[in-house]
């Protein structure tokens, strides 16, 4: 009988280290994005982010600040911008999101509203 009532505790003490993954506790990093999202309000940009923007119109996502450069993707107005720099005349440097996925890259002035930009 108490083969099996150590063997019990053994068994416990194991599942329990073993579902101790750290990879499944919410951070201190993530905090304030699952409070935003629990609450309903927007979650705090990037620190590199002048501004969030949806396109007026579908567009490309640039490699380089040129309509000739390498197309890294297509986007449409339901995608979120977040507008890093707007230093260029004709073109500011984004990042596109998509689901989980993020690029970088220009996409032309002229297709941002003008609310919010500097």
């Amino acid at each position: 009988m108490r083969s099996v009532i150590a063997f019990t505790a053994f068994a416990a003490l194991l599942v329990a280290f073993s579902c101790n993954d750290s990879s499944l506790s919410v951070g201190q990093d993530n905090a304030e994005a699952t409070i935003a999202s629990e609450t309903g309000t927007p979650a705090p940009l990037p620190n590199d982010v002048i501004y969030s923007s949806r396109a007026l119109i579908s567009g490309k996502l640039y490699a380089r600040p040129s309509f000739d450069g390498t197309v890294l993707a297509h986007f449409d107005t339901s995608q979120q911008l977040h507008i890093i720099d707007t230093a260029g005349d004709i073109f500011v440097k984004v990042r596109l999101l998509h689901d989980t996925s993020s690029q970088t890259g220009y996409i032309p002035r002229a297709i941002l509203p003008e609310q919010g930009q500097p």
